[in-house]
């Protein structure tokens, strides 16, 4: 049976039409339709008109993509500095098909979404849902669609909020205009956002610009004029950016009913003031010492001016003072002269109640076994302490007001003051009462210090040469708070405190420590270790020359008498591994003595070090390359290669010096020597597989230099050259 043209061309384009509105155009599947009453029979497939019509679909879907493939990640692209839709980065070839398909399909989501609900509170969840997915092209059409019949300020703080958040700057502030324009009018909080947003803005002078516009229209022409927080927002703007001038216009708008000052206001001032006079101190600018110092004092004077305005404001009851503007106020103090940096205990003494230990005929108040009141509950006689750091501004005026006919409150000292006070007393050498300090805080105030605080502490004693003390405050920390840093410094307290006969047993102690709570020891901290036994020898050589040689006498009488006693200690010592004790007091003198100090700390290093040696053979994550391998083991190669050398070298000392030891322990230690030169060897075979003799050449030249210097300079200055060292 034959079918007309005419059926055959109308068949044609329905099945053509149909194609083209297929979403799967890159395999159109091309099927045989029926048609009722009719059959169609083709005798050679299809015709020249159907073929033509599906090559047309194709050359339609290729040119005119699809709303799904043309819908652009929300990605920013550069230079987008502006509010407009992320779909502006589609790349369409030059035509707005895909622009217009995803817009009208965005509108469709959208006035689906906007038909369940018209409430404001639902519309600001749903923006903020689907600003979590990144989706910010729905949320700006979501809320530029409901703010034809709504007040949705809301939505538009969280895009602006969004905006800022993604360091968009000019984009939030184009938003905050737009958002005037549809009669949406900022609230308090959108004023928030915008000046919080500035300062973590990486661009700060462009933020101080724009915080400064908007904060002064507000003032003048705004119909919310700002209130404290927006003051505060605005100078961490300002404070950020390190522009004073503008800080300080700032802060001259405040009043005393909606902008009055608080203690945050102040701590950001001063926090400026003292970051100003840090980069002054720091900065390469040309400047002698002298006009630094004229531009410290005059950073200090400003600082002490509004430090009057506060205490005039708190004993007035008109604000509270807590422990960070107190804090503050003493930093800044604290990078000045000595009489600022001792006016820093006055200033704590008077807002804080805490007592001067520095001066003579001060002792710590009595704590019984059981006092487990803190320093809140103890009588204080003129005022109370009061913990104002998480309290909003609201509680703090009421709290204030409340207070009016009473004592003004103190603030409550915590770690941060404790660390202020040590630096202090490091700065003024008055190191002789940073205990009394620490156990006021500690027992009385019961403080729990944090890393920072036994940090300061350590430094403190360390310049105070006050080894012992080091030893037990080491002994008492957490193990959670115990770093390599921590055991360096230990050693270098040790080896300031050379004159002390007792500063080699701290340093055992200390190393005692490390070797218990530490999977792996720290080769420096084993260097330190080291250079206490080779530095504190005073105690060995303080007799008179004849007397030393009547001791060498006795002495080599005892060790031919004791002879076989000693092999018979050295096998035990052998059987059963443990460290050594140190050397008795007065048991050995002279080079005699320095040796077996020597030799001690040898015995203490040798196990350890087999263990840290033992941690490159089993390492923690897998490399994917022999050479990323040496590449990450390099560091730690090096490290203990420098305490290998440092170890040859004090064996060499012993073994190759008459006096310092007796035969066994040379022989022991000669050939623990060369277990040591195999491995230094090893590990430069390792390190420089090319065999570049002249690098290391150069690098045991290094070492033999160091050790040189070591020994021509004092302990003193070995041990400020090893603390600085990394």
């Amino acid at each position: 049976m034959f079918v007309c043209r005419g059926c055959l061309r109308s068949l044609t384009s329905s099945r053509g039409t149909r194609i083209r509105s297929s979403r799967l155009l890159s395999h159109p599947q091309i099927a045989t339709t029926s048609v009722s009453g009719r059959r169609a029979y083709t005798a050679n497939g299809p015709s020249l008109d159907q073929r033509r019509a599906v090559e047309d679909a194709i050359r339609a879907a290729q040119q005119h993509p699809s709303p799904k493939e043309s819908k652009p990640s929300g990605a920013q692209s550069p230079g987008d500095n502006d509010g407009d839709l992320a779909y502006d980065n589609v790349n369409t070839k030059g035509d707005e098909y895909g622009k217009q398909k995803y817009e009208k399909k965005l509108e469709a989501s959208v006035r689906k979404v906007l038909r369940l609900t018209t409430d404001p509170y639902h519309i600001a969840q749903h923006v903020a849902k689907v600003l979590e997915k990144g989706r910010f092209d729905e949320a700006l059409m979501t809320t530029r669609m409901a703010s034809r019949n709504n007040k949705v300020e809301v939505s538009w703080n969280h895009l602006i909020d969004y905006l800022m958040k993604n360091h968009r700057l000019h984009a939030a502030v184009k938003l905050y205009n737009e958002m005037k324009k549809r009669a949406q009018i900022p609230n308090a909080k959108t004023y928030t956002i915008i000046f919080r947003g500035c300062a973590e803005s990486p661009h700060p002078k462009l933020a101080v610009s724009e915080a400064t516009r908007i904060y002064n229209f507000m003032i003048k022409y705004g119909p919310l004029k700002p209130n404290t927080i927006h003051m505060n927002a605005v100078l961490e703007v300002c404070a950020r950016a390190g522009d004073l001038e503008s800080l300080f216009t700032v802060l001259a708008t405040c009043n005393g009913s909606m902008r009055s000052p608080d203690a945050h206001t102040y701590t950001i001032v001063l926090n400026a003031l003292k970051y100003d006079t840090s980069k002054v101190g720091s900065a390469n600018l040309g400047l002698i010492d002298a006009e630094v110092k004229r531009e410290i004092q005059k950073n200090i004077h400003r600082a002490r001016a509004i430090w009057s305005d506060v205490i005039a404001n708190w004993r007035s009851a008109k604000m509270i003072i807590d422990e960070p503007l107190v804090t503050a106020m003493g930093r800044v103090l604290a990078m000045g002269d000595y009489k600022d940096n001792e006016s820093v205990l006055e200033l704590l003494e008077q807002t804080m109640k805490i007592p001067r230990f520095d001066k003579p005929n001060v002792k710590l108040p009595d704590v019984s076994a059981d006092a487990g009141a803190d320093a809140a509950k103890l009588p204080v006689p003129e005022g109370q302490t009061v913990e104002a750091g998480n309290m909003s501004p609201k509680d703090r005026k009421a709290l204030a007001n409340s207070r009016a006919d009473k004592s003004p409150l103190y603030a409550k000292p915590g770690n941060k003051t404790l660390s202020l006070i040590f630096n202090v007393l490091a700065a003024t050498r008055r190191t002789s009462s940073a205990g009394k300090y620490w156990s006021y805080f500690t027992n009385v105030l019961k403080v729990t210090p944090d890393q920072y605080s036994y940090n300061w502490y350590l430094r403190v004693l360390t310049t105070g040469h006050a080894s012992g003390q080091v030893a037990e405050l080491v002994a008492s920390m957490p193990t959670t708070l115990l770093t390599p840093l921590t055991f360096r410094r230990g050693f270098t307290a040790c080896i300031r405190d050379n004159l002390n006969r007792h500063a080699f047993k701290h340093a055992c102690r200390i190393f005692e420590v490390m070797i218990t709570t530490q999977r792996y020891p720290d080769a420096l901290a084993m260097r330190l270790f080291l250079q206490v036994a080779r530095g504190s020898t005073r105690h060995f050589y303080e007799s008179s020359p004849k007397q030393q040689q009547q001791q060498e006498q006795q002495q080599k009488q005892q060790e031919r008498s004791d002879h076989h006693q000693q092999q018979q200690q050295q096998q035990q010592q052998q059987q059963t591994p443990g460290l050594p004790e140190p050397q008795k007091e007065g048991a050995l003198t002279g080079k005699a003595g320095h040796g077996a100090q020597i030799i001690t700390a040898l015995s203490y290093m040798w196990e350890p070090f087999r263990i840290l040696t033992g941690s490159l053979s089993y390492p923690e994550a897998a490399t994917r390359s022999p050479q990323e391998e040496l590449d990450r083991k390099r560091g730690p190669m090096q490290e203990i290669s420098a305490t290998a050398r440092r170890m040859i070298a004090g064996i060499d000392r012993v073994t190759n010096e008459e006096g310092m030891a007796d035969r066994e322990a040379v022989k022991l230690w000669r050939a623990r020597r060369i277990v040591l030169q195999k491995l230094l060897e090893r590990y430069m075979r390792i390190m420089y597989p090319g065999g570049s003799a002249a690098q290391e050449e150069k690098e045991r030249r290094t070492v033999l230099e160091e050790e040189e210097r070591y020994e021509r300079s004092s302990p003193r200055q070995a041990a400020g050259e090893a603390s600085s060292s990394p």
